[in-house]
């Protein structure tokens, strides 16, 4: 890092970069890539947190152990029950006691839901007079490690119990609490249990249950029959009034309007309607035959008529004349027609054709009288279809009121038939015991208690401890937000680590705070060691670690470095002055500058006067070589006090002549480091990152947040400082879980002589 010049430090401009805040974070050189966690962190994790884990387990295994200790042993009795979905259809009337076939299941649920019912529940408890067991009655809380009497005993005698007191609740509240209801997968069974400190007792209220269900079951159906029966015996009562009523008005109808019937379908006029339309057919026919004889008389064709060719008389009558004929004209051939002979045989010619004469004219006049007759009675007929009609569309105005009559009479009828037959079938049901349920296996007495499982509680109270120990502990972490170990410092604030500063003791009296450290010149020896010089082999070889570090950081080697922090108390004093001892010891001049003008403690760290100090110099009252104090008990190392505080630390900083005497110091010495107040709470260190070389950040573990320290390094990289690391400080090694096993080993490995060494020599010795 380039020292400032002399122009830069007198201009405002750099006065005012020095107290300048970058609010935008500059890049960061990525120091370790992201690591998904491994199963040792989250062991690590436990280690760290083992006593949250262990008192979540004590508690609860304790817990747990205790309650399952204190419960007396149950007994289980098992019985196991058939619930049929489809009743036994021994009578048809299924309109009653039938169950839907459709929702199985919820017929199912429902059945399970009555086992566990209070009514249930409080018949076998009147029953079996379970109120009178103390195990029942007593009331329980705290998951029933607590029991109590009520105030109210239940009576020794035989007296009804009172079901509004406590113990008869306590009893029923107990008995459906105990009993559980298990059906059994991909069956119509189901079993049923009960738990009891008596086994026989168990055993009993098992069966007693299956029974009660039966029984009710029984009696709901027997008491729906009923209840139908008795409504349908109302309903037919009136049924039957309703029915007499009906066949009185279609009677009275009936016989008011002369409607008599042949059948249930046909009265008499349509049964004469159809008889006279029939015989007016046969008229219509024998009509047409006739007109049709009648036809060839009047066209004067008698002789092609059929009766007059089929007449048999005057086919014999024709066939003598015709034989006569023929003798007539055989004698005529040889005689006179006057020949006595020839007339006497045309005068038999003449009779015959006279007699087929008449009869042809009786004939035709029977065709012609048949003919007016069938016109007169097909007339007739026609006349009476006519009236047959009338009669018959006046009957049907009158059916209409009485077929309306007719079927309220049949509707009324095939009511109370069918609720005649269905109330004969609702008594048959009543007195019928079939039920669709019943026991398969019923219980017997158990010979081993089924509670407590002393080991399966035990051990779900050790499942159950640890994991909510562990998840405790998670939580804990999660809700951690400081720096803990060299990874965090890299992974959090992509900063490199440099040291492991362990937990140590400052003057041999246990841990104490920097501002509690008296100075050697009022209480000390002059031969003794300043305060917080270590010499313990851990703390040593931590700052010799941390020395190194910062040597092998940048090259050049940055020779001004300015230790801070983020926050107060996080030991960056000490951790200046034991960084100075361990640089001096490899023979270089080091010397510490005490620049927290606010809270000034590297005179009591190093056991030297706060006088004359740093400040005293800035003002110009005392010279720099004046300043410079050696620090007790250890060789090549030199402090410069505050001294006074000034009203106005920030001021005094950032005056040239503060980088003029740093300047100096360079010269003079191989190392000088600079001791500044936190960054987060004044400006003061911003001011001095412009004028040393480096910077060092120290923090303290398990107590600095992380992003408290990512705003500090934003404020140094705002500066534009040279940042070299992070020095975790005060790090229990001692502490397992968190990777510091092997700073354990590396600490406290040979170094026992290298200690007494040290002392001999009056400080840290590599």
């Amino acid at each position: 890092m380039e020292e400032p010049s002399a122009r830069q430090l007198n201009s405002p401009q750099g006065l005012v970069r020095a107290d300048a805040v970058s609010i935008q974070e500059p890049e960061v050189l990525e120091v370790s890539p992201e690591e998904v966690p491994h199963l040792l962190d989250y062991w690590d994790v436990i280690l760290k947190r083992r006593w949250v884990v262990l008192a979540c387990l004590v508690v609860v295994f304790a817990t747990v152990a205790i309650g399952t200790l204190k419960q007396k042993p149950l007994y289980q009795g098992d019985v196991q029950i058939e619930i049929d979905p489809e009743p036994p259809s021994v009578v048809n009337f299924r309109e009653v006691v039938n169950v839907s076939p459709i929702d199985i299941e919820a017929y199912q649920q429902t059945q399970f839901k009555i086992l566990q019912s209070r009514t249930l529940a409080d018949r076998v408890v009147q029953d079996l007079q379970l109120y009178r067991y103390p195990e029942f009655y007593q009331g329980r809380s705290l998951f029933g490690l607590i029991k109590s009497n009520p105030v109210q005993l239940p009576p020794s005698s035989d007296a009804p119990p009172d079901t509004s007191a406590d113990y008869y609740r306590n009893a029923v509240s107990h008995f459906m609490d105990v009993t559980d209801v298990s059906p059994v997968r991909n069956t119509n069974l189901v079993d049923v249990t009960f738990r009891s400190e008596n086994p026989e007792l168990a055993a009993r209220i098992a069966n007693k249950l299956a029974d009660e269900y039966i029984n009710e079951n029984l009696q709901i159906k027997y008491d729906e029959t009923m209840r139908a029966s008795e409504w349908l015996e109302g309903q037919l009562a009136k049924l039957q009034v309703k029915v007499e009523q009906a066949d009185d008005r279609l009677a009275e109808y009936a016989r008011r309007n002369s409607i008599v019937f042949i059948n249930d379908k046909q009265n008499l006029a349509n049964a004469k309607l159809a008889q006279v339309q029939t015989d007016d057919l046969k008229a219509q026919n024998d009509r047409y035959q006739a007109q049709a004889l009648y036809s060839l008389v009047a066209a004067g064709k008698s002789d092609d008529v059929p009766g007059i060719i089929d007449n048999r008389v005057i086919q014999d009558l024709e066939e003598k004349k015709a034989d006569l004929e023929r003798q007539y004209s055989d004698l005529i051939l040889t005689v006179k027609p006057e020949y006595p002979k020839a007339v006497q045989l045309k005068k038999q010619i003449d009779t015959l054709q006279k007699s087929i004469d008449r009869q042809k004219a009786a004939v035709v006049k029977n065709i012609v009288d048949q003919y007016h007759a069938a016109v007169s009675h097909e007339e007739y007929l026609n006349k009476a279809v006519e009236q047959a009609k009338k009669e018959v569309n006046e009957i049907a105005d009158k059916t209409i009121t009485y077929n309306i009559l007719k079927r309220d009479a049949d509707s009324n009828h095939e009511l109370y038939d069918g609720m005649l037959q269905r109330m004969k079938e609702a008594k048959v049901a009543a007195g019928l015991k079939a039920s669709n349920i019943h026991i398969v296996d019923a219980a017997i007495v158990p010979k081993r208690p089924v509670r407590p499982r002393v080991l399966l509680n035990l051990a779900l109270g050790v499942i159950l401890g640890l994991g909510l120990g562990i998840g405790l502990a998670f939580f804990q972490e999660y809700l951690d937000k400081t720096l803990k170990t060299s990874d965090d410092v890299e992974q959090l604030l992509r900063l490199p680590s440099l040291g492991v500063l362990p937990r140590f003791f400052l003057n041999g009296h246990g841990r104490t705070h920097e501002e509690s450290l008296v100075p050697l010149g009022d209480h000390g020896h002059s031969d003794a060691v300043a305060p917080a010089i270590q010499r313990s082999p851990e703390a040593v070889e931590a700052f010799r670690s941390l020395r190194t570090s910062i040597l092998l950081s940048a090259s050049p080697v940055p020779r001004l470095i300015l230790v801070t922090s983020a926050l107060p108390s996080e030991g960056k004093t000490t951790t200046a002055v034991n960084l100075g001892a361990t640089l001096a010891s490899l023979g270089s001049k080091v010397v510490v500058v005490d620049c927290d003008m606010r809270r000034p403690s590297c005179h009591r760290s190093t056991g030297v006067e706060n006088n004359p100090g740093f400040v005293r110099c800035l003002t110009g009252h005392v010279g720099l070589q004046e300043a410079v104090l050696p620090v007790p008990g250890v060789a090549n190392l030199y402090v410069i006090p505050c001294g006074p505080i000034p009203p106005n630390p920030a001021e005094v900083l950032s005056s040239p002549l503060a980088a003029e005497l740093l300047r100096q110091l360079r010269a003079q010495f191989e190392y000088v480091l600079v001791d500044s107040p936190p960054l987060l709470s004044v400006s003061d260190s911003r001011i001095l990152a412009t004028m040393t070389d480096a910077v060092v950040l120290v923090t303290r573990a398990h107590s600095t947040p992380y992003d408290l320290v990512r705003r500090a390094r934003s404020l140094l990289y705002g500066t534009g400082a040279r940042i070299l690391g992070v020095a975790l400080n005060d790090v229990d090694l001692h502490q397992g879980g968190l990777g510091y096993e092997q700073y354990k080993y590396g600490y406290g490995y040979g170094y026992v002589a290298s200690d007494n060494a040290s002392e001999g020599h009056g400080g840290p010795q590599d």
